[in-house]
Protein backbone atom coordinates (compact mmCIF):
# COMPACT_ATOMS: atom_id res chain seq x y z
CA UNK A 1 0.00 0.00 0.00
CA UNK A 2 1.10 3.54 -0.71
CA UNK A 3 2.87 5.62 2.05
CA UNK A 4 1.22 8.68 3.11
CA UNK A 5 3.69 10.94 1.21
CA UNK A 6 2.92 8.78 -1.92
CA UNK A 7 -0.44 9.32 -1.23
CA UNK A 8 -0.35 13.43 -1.14
CA UNK A 9 1.82 13.38 -4.08
CA UNK A 10 -0.37 11.93 -5.80
CA UNK A 11 -3.02 14.39 -5.08
CA UNK A 12 -0.85 16.90 -6.02
CA UNK A 13 -0.35 15.39 -9.26
CA UNK A 14 -4.23 15.24 -10.25
CA UNK A 15 -4.27 19.21 -9.22
CA UNK A 16 -1.42 19.74 -11.52
CA UNK A 17 -2.43 22.20 -14.23
CA UNK A 18 -1.27 20.71 -17.57
CA UNK A 19 -0.61 23.56 -20.43
CA UNK A 20 -1.61 23.30 -23.55
CA UNK A 21 -1.06 25.06 -26.83
CA UNK A 22 -3.92 27.49 -25.74
CA UNK A 23 -5.21 27.36 -22.34
CA UNK A 24 -4.93 25.16 -19.36
CA UNK A 25 -6.70 22.22 -18.17
CA UNK A 26 -6.83 20.91 -14.94
CA UNK A 27 -7.59 17.57 -13.20
CA UNK A 28 -10.21 18.25 -10.44
CA UNK A 29 -10.05 16.11 -7.33
CA UNK A 30 -12.99 14.68 -8.49
CA UNK A 31 -11.62 13.62 -11.43
CA UNK A 32 -13.07 15.68 -13.98
CA UNK A 33 -11.14 17.96 -16.59
CA UNK A 34 -11.51 22.13 -15.57
CA UNK A 35 -10.18 24.25 -18.94
CA UNK A 36 -9.43 27.60 -18.98
CA UNK A 37 -8.13 30.38 -20.75
CA UNK A 38 -6.09 33.92 -20.67
CA UNK A 39 -7.20 36.87 -22.82
CA UNK A 40 -7.49 40.17 -23.03
CA UNK A 41 -5.23 40.16 -19.11
CA UNK A 42 -8.65 38.01 -17.92
CA UNK A 43 -8.76 34.39 -17.06
CA UNK A 44 -11.94 32.81 -18.61
CA UNK A 45 -12.96 29.03 -16.97
CA UNK A 46 -14.93 27.15 -18.94
CA UNK A 47 -18.77 26.98 -17.63
CA UNK A 48 -18.57 23.08 -16.74
CA UNK A 49 -16.32 20.53 -16.39
CA UNK A 50 -15.09 17.43 -19.02
CA UNK A 51 -14.83 14.27 -18.54
CA UNK A 52 -12.30 13.68 -20.74
CA UNK A 53 -9.20 15.47 -21.59
CA UNK A 54 -10.48 15.59 -25.36
CA UNK A 55 -13.68 16.96 -24.22
CA UNK A 56 -11.73 19.90 -22.46
CA UNK A 57 -8.89 20.64 -25.08
CA UNK A 58 -12.34 20.44 -27.96
CA UNK A 59 -13.78 23.69 -25.91
CA UNK A 60 -10.17 25.39 -25.30
CA UNK A 61 -9.77 24.78 -29.21
CA UNK A 62 -13.56 26.20 -30.00
CA UNK A 63 -12.42 29.28 -27.91
CA UNK A 64 -9.74 30.13 -29.46
CA UNK A 65 -11.29 29.91 -33.08
CA UNK A 66 -13.70 32.74 -32.02
CA UNK A 67 -10.73 34.66 -31.02
CA UNK A 68 -9.16 34.13 -34.33
CA UNK A 69 -12.35 34.90 -36.01
CA UNK A 70 -13.20 38.04 -34.15
CA UNK A 71 -15.98 35.72 -32.88
CA UNK A 72 -15.47 35.76 -29.57
CA UNK A 73 -17.80 37.37 -27.10
CA UNK A 74 -16.68 37.83 -22.95
CA UNK A 75 -18.50 34.84 -21.08
CA UNK A 76 -20.13 37.95 -18.75
CA UNK A 77 -22.07 38.88 -21.63
CA UNK A 78 -23.72 35.77 -21.25
CA UNK A 79 -25.55 37.09 -18.29
CA UNK A 80 -25.34 40.69 -19.69
CA UNK A 81 -28.39 43.10 -18.57
CA UNK A 82 -30.32 44.70 -21.53
CA UNK A 83 -29.43 47.53 -23.62
CA UNK A 84 -31.82 49.33 -21.51
CA UNK A 85 -29.88 48.76 -18.32
CA UNK A 86 -27.04 49.27 -19.47
CA UNK A 87 -27.65 52.55 -21.32
CA UNK A 88 -29.24 54.03 -17.96
CA UNK A 89 -26.52 53.47 -16.60
CA UNK A 90 -24.48 54.76 -19.23
CA UNK A 91 -25.94 58.39 -19.17
CA UNK A 92 -25.47 58.79 -15.45
CA UNK A 93 -22.12 57.99 -15.83
CA UNK A 94 -21.38 59.72 -19.25
CA UNK A 95 -18.66 62.37 -18.45
CA UNK A 96 -18.15 66.10 -21.36
CA UNK A 97 -14.67 65.36 -22.34
CA UNK A 98 -13.93 68.37 -19.55
CA UNK A 99 -14.37 65.18 -17.29
CA UNK A 100 -17.40 66.98 -15.88
CA UNK A 101 -21.22 65.12 -15.57
CA UNK A 102 -22.99 65.88 -18.43
CA UNK A 103 -25.05 69.22 -18.72
CA UNK A 104 -28.70 68.41 -17.68
CA UNK A 105 -30.22 69.50 -21.40
CA UNK A 106 -27.55 67.10 -22.81
CA UNK A 107 -28.81 64.10 -20.52
CA UNK A 108 -32.30 65.33 -20.85
CA UNK A 109 -32.24 64.78 -24.89
CA UNK A 110 -29.95 61.50 -24.12
CA UNK A 111 -32.63 60.23 -22.14
CA UNK A 112 -35.38 61.37 -24.32
CA UNK A 113 -34.04 59.37 -26.99
CA UNK A 114 -33.78 56.20 -25.66
CA UNK A 115 -37.36 56.41 -24.42
CA UNK A 116 -38.09 57.20 -28.25
CA UNK A 117 -36.02 56.34 -31.16
CA UNK A 118 -34.10 53.38 -29.33
CA UNK A 119 -36.98 51.96 -27.17
CA UNK A 120 -36.60 49.11 -29.57
CA UNK A 121 -33.29 48.12 -28.30
CA UNK A 122 -34.83 48.14 -24.36
CA UNK A 123 -35.22 44.62 -23.53
CA UNK A 124 -32.26 42.76 -26.03
CA UNK A 125 -29.41 41.83 -24.52
CA UNK A 126 -26.54 43.70 -25.73
CA UNK A 127 -25.39 41.07 -27.87
CA UNK A 128 -28.27 40.49 -29.26
CA UNK A 129 -27.76 44.01 -31.20
CA UNK A 130 -26.01 42.92 -34.49
CA UNK A 131 -25.85 45.19 -38.13
CA UNK A 132 -28.27 44.26 -39.79
CA UNK A 133 -30.55 44.82 -37.05
CA UNK A 134 -29.55 48.21 -36.61
CA UNK A 135 -29.30 49.10 -40.34
CA UNK A 136 -33.20 47.88 -40.49
CA UNK A 137 -34.03 50.19 -37.26
CA UNK A 138 -32.01 52.78 -38.92
CA UNK A 139 -33.95 52.66 -42.37
CA UNK A 140 -36.82 52.61 -40.47
CA UNK A 141 -36.40 56.22 -38.36
CA UNK A 142 -34.78 57.51 -41.62
CA UNK A 143 -38.67 58.04 -42.56
CA UNK A 144 -39.43 59.85 -39.20
CA UNK A 145 -36.76 62.21 -39.98
CA UNK A 146 -32.77 62.18 -41.11
CA UNK A 147 -31.66 64.11 -38.64
CA UNK A 148 -33.21 62.75 -35.79
CA UNK A 149 -32.37 59.04 -37.33
CA UNK A 150 -28.48 60.28 -37.21
CA UNK A 151 -28.70 61.85 -33.73
CA UNK A 152 -30.01 58.64 -32.44
CA UNK A 153 -27.93 56.60 -34.33
CA UNK A 154 -24.84 58.46 -32.42
CA UNK A 155 -25.62 57.70 -29.34
CA UNK A 156 -26.46 54.15 -30.25
CA UNK A 157 -22.87 54.07 -31.55
CA UNK A 158 -21.35 55.52 -28.58
CA UNK A 159 -22.94 53.40 -25.76
CA UNK A 160 -21.97 50.26 -27.73
CA UNK A 161 -18.98 51.63 -28.20
CA UNK A 162 -18.30 51.36 -24.17
CA UNK A 163 -20.19 48.08 -24.31
CA UNK A 164 -16.90 46.99 -26.63
CA UNK A 165 -14.19 48.54 -24.06
CA UNK A 166 -16.07 46.98 -21.04
CA UNK A 167 -15.64 43.39 -23.49
CA UNK A 168 -19.46 42.58 -23.60
CA UNK A 169 -19.71 42.42 -27.45
CA UNK A 170 -16.63 41.88 -29.76
CA UNK A 171 -17.86 44.84 -32.25
CA UNK A 172 -19.52 47.54 -32.34
CA UNK A 173 -22.71 47.05 -34.38
CA UNK A 174 -23.09 50.41 -35.35
CA UNK A 175 -21.73 51.54 -38.63
CA UNK A 176 -20.10 54.87 -38.47
CA UNK A 177 -21.64 56.27 -41.46
CA UNK A 178 -25.30 55.62 -40.14
CA UNK A 179 -24.20 59.00 -37.70
CA UNK A 180 -23.85 61.12 -40.29
CA UNK A 181 -26.45 63.74 -41.22
CA UNK A 182 -25.31 65.01 -44.69
CA UNK A 183 -28.14 63.37 -46.04
CA UNK A 184 -30.92 65.48 -44.10
CA UNK A 185 -31.74 68.80 -44.65
CA UNK A 186 -28.89 71.65 -45.35
CA UNK A 187 -29.24 74.79 -43.52
CA UNK A 188 -27.41 78.11 -44.57
CA UNK A 189 -26.56 81.37 -43.44
CA UNK A 190 -28.95 84.37 -44.70
CA UNK A 191 -27.51 86.74 -46.91
CA UNK A 192 -27.57 90.83 -46.31
CA UNK A 193 -30.83 91.41 -48.11
CA UNK A 194 -32.55 87.95 -46.03
CA UNK A 195 -30.79 88.98 -42.89
CA UNK A 196 -32.40 92.57 -43.08
CA UNK A 197 -35.88 91.28 -44.01
CA UNK A 198 -35.49 88.95 -41.00
CA UNK A 199 -34.08 91.68 -38.84
CA UNK A 200 -37.53 93.80 -39.77
CA UNK A 201 -40.39 91.57 -39.45
CA UNK A 202 -39.08 90.10 -36.05
CA UNK A 203 -41.30 91.12 -32.79
CA UNK A 204 -39.40 94.81 -31.85
CA UNK A 205 -38.47 93.34 -28.48
CA UNK A 206 -36.36 90.49 -30.50
CA UNK A 207 -34.48 92.69 -32.90
CA UNK A 208 -31.72 93.55 -31.00
CA UNK A 209 -31.14 89.71 -30.46
CA UNK A 210 -31.32 88.88 -33.99
CA UNK A 211 -28.31 91.40 -34.57
CA UNK A 212 -26.60 90.00 -31.31
CA UNK A 213 -26.70 86.53 -32.67
CA UNK A 214 -25.37 87.67 -36.71
CA UNK A 215 -23.00 90.33 -35.47
CA UNK A 216 -21.83 88.98 -31.91
CA UNK A 217 -21.85 85.44 -32.80
CA UNK A 218 -23.94 84.69 -29.70
CA UNK A 219 -26.09 81.56 -29.08
CA UNK A 220 -30.19 81.88 -28.33
CA UNK A 221 -29.17 80.73 -25.12
CA UNK A 222 -26.11 83.42 -24.68
CA UNK A 223 -28.09 86.32 -25.56
CA UNK A 224 -31.35 85.53 -23.76
CA UNK A 225 -29.46 85.58 -20.75
CA UNK A 226 -27.59 88.61 -21.07
CA UNK A 227 -27.91 91.44 -19.11
CA UNK A 228 -27.63 95.21 -18.04
CA UNK A 229 -24.21 94.85 -16.57
CA UNK A 230 -22.89 92.56 -19.07
CA UNK A 231 -23.06 94.88 -21.74
CA UNK A 232 -19.80 97.99 -21.43
CA UNK A 233 -19.00 100.71 -23.83
CA UNK A 234 -15.90 101.05 -25.29
CA UNK A 235 -14.87 103.56 -27.62
CA UNK A 236 -17.72 104.06 -29.06
CA UNK A 237 -19.06 100.90 -29.18
CA UNK A 238 -20.44 97.95 -26.61
CA UNK A 239 -18.60 94.95 -25.62
CA UNK A 240 -20.27 92.38 -24.69
CA UNK A 241 -18.96 89.58 -21.72
CA UNK A 242 -20.47 86.38 -22.58
CA UNK A 243 -20.37 84.20 -19.04
CA UNK A 244 -23.47 82.27 -19.04
CA UNK A 245 -26.06 80.94 -20.90
CA UNK A 246 -30.03 79.94 -20.13
CA UNK A 247 -31.97 76.46 -21.07
CA UNK A 248 -35.00 75.26 -20.52
CA UNK A 249 -35.39 71.58 -19.48
CA UNK A 250 -38.38 69.57 -19.89
CA UNK A 251 -38.93 69.06 -16.17
CA UNK A 252 -36.75 70.95 -14.18
CA UNK A 253 -36.99 74.57 -15.31
CA UNK A 254 -34.30 76.88 -16.44
CA UNK A 255 -31.18 75.80 -16.42
CA UNK A 256 -28.22 78.69 -16.05
CA UNK A 257 -24.66 77.63 -16.44
CA UNK A 258 -21.89 78.22 -17.97
CA UNK A 259 -21.50 78.59 -21.79
CA UNK A 260 -21.04 75.16 -24.24
CA UNK A 261 -17.78 75.23 -24.08
CA UNK A 262 -14.58 75.41 -22.31
CA UNK A 263 -13.73 78.46 -24.47
CA UNK A 264 -17.45 80.26 -24.17
CA UNK A 265 -16.69 82.67 -21.54
CA UNK A 266 -15.54 85.59 -23.69
CA UNK A 267 -15.59 89.07 -24.74
CA UNK A 268 -17.25 89.89 -28.12
CA UNK A 269 -17.16 93.67 -29.78
CA UNK A 270 -20.09 94.58 -31.45
CA UNK A 271 -19.90 97.27 -34.71
CA UNK A 272 -19.69 100.84 -33.77
CA UNK A 273 -23.32 101.39 -36.03
CA UNK A 274 -24.89 99.16 -33.14
CA UNK A 275 -24.25 101.33 -30.32
CA UNK A 276 -27.09 103.86 -31.34
CA UNK A 277 -29.26 100.82 -31.42
CA UNK A 278 -28.21 99.28 -28.14
CA UNK A 279 -28.83 102.52 -26.48
CA UNK A 280 -32.36 102.55 -27.64
CA UNK A 281 -33.02 99.42 -26.51
CA UNK A 282 -31.76 99.32 -23.45
CA UNK A 283 -33.46 102.96 -22.39
CA UNK A 284 -36.79 101.58 -24.39
CA UNK A 285 -36.68 97.90 -22.76
CA UNK A 286 -34.20 97.03 -20.19
CA UNK A 287 -34.47 97.85 -16.24
CA UNK A 288 -32.06 100.42 -14.23
CA UNK A 289 -30.67 97.50 -12.31
CA UNK A 290 -27.28 96.18 -13.17
CA UNK A 291 -29.21 92.52 -13.09
CA UNK A 292 -32.18 93.50 -15.09
CA UNK A 293 -32.22 91.35 -18.29
CA UNK A 294 -31.56 92.52 -21.62
CA UNK A 295 -35.00 90.99 -22.84
CA UNK A 296 -37.59 90.27 -20.55
CA UNK A 297 -40.04 87.59 -20.75
CA UNK A 298 -43.43 88.46 -21.01
CA UNK A 299 -45.85 86.09 -18.26
CA UNK A 300 -44.20 84.42 -15.46
CA UNK A 301 -41.33 82.81 -17.56
CA UNK A 302 -37.74 83.79 -16.54
CA UNK A 303 -36.42 84.10 -19.59
CA UNK A 304 -37.41 83.85 -23.16
CA UNK A 305 -38.61 80.76 -23.90
CA UNK A 306 -37.73 79.35 -27.66
CA UNK A 307 -41.77 79.13 -28.30
CA UNK A 308 -42.06 82.62 -27.22
CA UNK A 309 -38.95 83.64 -29.90
CA UNK A 310 -39.93 81.11 -32.42
CA UNK A 311 -44.06 82.69 -32.69
CA UNK A 312 -42.41 85.99 -34.28
CA UNK A 313 -39.24 84.11 -35.74
CA UNK A 314 -41.53 81.63 -38.44
CA UNK A 315 -43.55 84.72 -39.49
CA UNK A 316 -40.13 86.48 -40.21
CA UNK A 317 -39.11 83.31 -41.96
CA UNK A 318 -41.72 83.15 -44.61
CA UNK A 319 -41.24 87.18 -45.43
CA UNK A 320 -37.87 86.35 -46.26
CA UNK A 321 -38.82 83.49 -48.02
CA UNK A 322 -36.20 80.84 -46.20
CA UNK A 323 -38.59 78.98 -44.17
CA UNK A 324 -36.57 75.58 -43.69
CA UNK A 325 -33.61 77.12 -44.82
CA UNK A 326 -32.30 79.22 -42.23
CA UNK A 327 -32.64 78.91 -38.52
CA UNK A 328 -31.65 80.89 -35.61
CA UNK A 329 -28.74 79.48 -34.74
CA UNK A 330 -27.62 80.01 -38.48
CA UNK A 331 -26.92 83.60 -37.90
CA UNK A 332 -23.65 82.65 -36.09
CA UNK A 333 -22.94 81.20 -39.25
CA UNK A 334 -23.53 84.48 -40.90
CA UNK A 335 -21.22 86.14 -38.14
CA UNK A 336 -18.47 83.36 -39.15
CA UNK A 337 -18.65 83.83 -42.73
CA UNK A 338 -18.15 87.47 -43.09
CA UNK A 339 -15.38 87.56 -40.32
CA UNK A 340 -13.44 85.16 -42.82
CA UNK A 341 -14.80 86.83 -45.67
CA UNK A 342 -13.15 90.24 -43.60
CA UNK A 343 -10.17 88.27 -43.51
CA UNK A 344 -10.18 87.10 -40.03
CA UNK A 345 -8.18 83.86 -39.26
CA UNK A 346 -9.91 80.52 -37.96
CA UNK A 347 -8.01 81.52 -34.54
CA UNK A 348 -9.51 84.60 -33.98
CA UNK A 349 -12.99 83.31 -35.01
CA UNK A 350 -12.88 80.49 -32.48
CA UNK A 351 -12.41 82.97 -29.60
CA UNK A 352 -15.02 84.91 -31.17
CA UNK A 353 -17.36 82.01 -31.35
CA UNK A 354 -16.67 80.67 -28.04
CA UNK A 355 -15.40 77.52 -30.18
CA UNK A 356 -13.89 74.65 -28.06
CA UNK A 357 -10.58 73.99 -30.84
CA UNK A 358 -10.06 75.58 -34.03
CA UNK A 359 -10.89 71.94 -35.70
CA UNK A 360 -14.46 73.13 -34.74
CA UNK A 361 -14.29 76.19 -36.76
CA UNK A 362 -12.60 75.25 -39.62
CA UNK A 363 -14.79 72.27 -40.07
CA UNK A 364 -17.78 74.40 -39.64
CA UNK A 365 -16.87 76.97 -42.05
CA UNK A 366 -13.94 75.76 -43.98
CA UNK A 367 -16.77 76.40 -47.45
CA UNK A 368 -16.27 80.36 -46.59
CA UNK A 369 -12.13 80.15 -47.67
CA UNK A 370 -13.03 77.32 -50.10
CA UNK A 371 -15.76 80.11 -51.99
CA UNK A 372 -12.89 82.66 -52.00
CA UNK A 373 -10.00 80.18 -54.14
CA UNK A 374 -10.40 82.74 -56.99
CA UNK A 375 -9.62 85.95 -54.03
CA UNK A 376 -7.31 84.60 -52.49
CA UNK A 377 -5.14 83.21 -55.35
CA UNK A 378 -5.07 86.76 -57.04
CA UNK A 379 -3.75 88.06 -53.49
CA UNK A 380 -0.24 86.00 -53.77
CA UNK A 381 2.41 88.37 -54.65
CA UNK A 382 3.31 88.82 -58.50
CA UNK A 383 6.52 87.16 -59.04
CA UNK A 384 8.99 90.10 -60.58
CA UNK A 385 10.72 89.82 -64.09
CA UNK A 386 14.07 89.62 -63.06
CA UNK A 387 16.57 92.10 -65.49
CA UNK A 388 19.26 90.27 -67.62
CA UNK A 389 21.66 92.96 -66.05
CA UNK A 390 21.48 91.27 -62.72
CA UNK A 391 21.53 87.37 -64.37
CA UNK A 392 24.95 86.08 -63.16
CA UNK A 393 27.05 83.78 -65.91
CA UNK A 394 28.33 80.67 -64.63
CA UNK A 395 31.16 79.12 -66.86
CA UNK A 396 30.31 75.87 -68.17
CA UNK A 397 33.04 73.30 -68.25
CA UNK A 398 33.31 71.52 -71.60
CA UNK A 399 35.92 69.30 -71.53
CA UNK A 400 39.79 69.45 -71.28
CA UNK A 401 39.75 71.90 -68.52
CA UNK A 402 37.82 74.68 -71.39
CA UNK A 403 35.25 77.01 -69.87
CA UNK A 404 31.76 78.25 -72.09
CA UNK A 405 31.14 81.39 -70.37
CA UNK A 406 28.05 81.79 -73.28
CA UNK A 407 25.88 79.51 -71.48
CA UNK A 408 23.97 80.01 -68.23
CA UNK A 409 24.59 77.02 -64.99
Amino acid sequence: MPNERETMAETKRKYKANREDFGTIRVRSNGKFQASYVHQGTRFYAPMTFSTKTDARGWLSSQRADIERGRWVNPKAVRAETFGLYATTWVEQRLSPKGEPLRPKTRTEYERQLRKGLAVFAADRLTAITTARVREWHADRMKAGKTAAAAEARLLRAIMTDAEKDGIVSINPVPAKLTKTSAGKIYRPPTVDELATLHHHVDDRFKLGVLIAAYGGLRLSEWRSLRRSDLTPVDGRYRILVTRQAQYVTGQGWIVGPPKSAKGVRAVTLPSWMTDVIDSHMTERVGEFAESLLFAPRGASEFIHDSAFNESWVPAQDAAGVRGQVREHDLRDFNASHLLGAGANPLEVRDHLGHANVRTTVDHYLHVVNDRAAELADLMPILPKVKPSNVTRLPVDVGDGAHDESKLA
